[in-house]
């Protein structure tokens, strides 16, 4: 198959190239169970942000909605500098129907760990124990606020 029959044939993400708050989706960056995970820049200051979505089937659902409100307010009452910072929230009515749920946190440049463990194994001792010190201290600030 040619080129260009397969760029042809490719599903186009609807948030593609779309304006969420003052952002421009430009790229989808993950995916999980629950929602994805998008690159959307400011188009006049050039700042780049991570937009995460619901998936549409957990949009419509009440309690994953409050969950998903309640993790965004979670990380800002914690306020540490190893987890991502969140700096809106809202819900938009969607291109498909029903609502699209959202937040907007910082996007950071990297690599997920299990990449760099893949990648990398076995990490020098001296890195991994800088590793696991951020990922205790994030988990005890969130223990700190009473999240579990």
């Amino acid at each position: 198959m040619s080129e260009t029959a397969n760029t042809e044939n490719a599903v186009v993400d609807p948030l593609i190239n779309t304006t969420i708050g003052n952002y421009k989706v430009t790229q989808k960056i993950g995916e999980g169970g629950m929602g994805s995970v998008y690159l959307a820049v400011h188009p006049k200051i050039g700042k780049k942000v991570a937009l995460k979505v619901l998936h549409s089937e957990f949009a419509a659902n009440e309690d994953v909605v409050t969950r998903f409100f309640n993790e965004a307010k979670a990380v800002n009452d914690i306020q540490h500098p190893n987890i991502v910072d969140i700096t809106d929230y809202g819900v938009l009515p969607s291109q498909r129907g029903g609502d699209m749920v959202y937040f907007i946190m910082e996007h950071l440049n990297g690599f997920p760990l299990e990449d760099v463990i893949a990648e990398q194994a076995p990490l020098a001792p001296e890195r991994t124990l800088r590793i696991c010190s951020q990922v205790a201290d994030a988990l005890a600030a969130s223990h700190n606020s009473k999240i579990v």
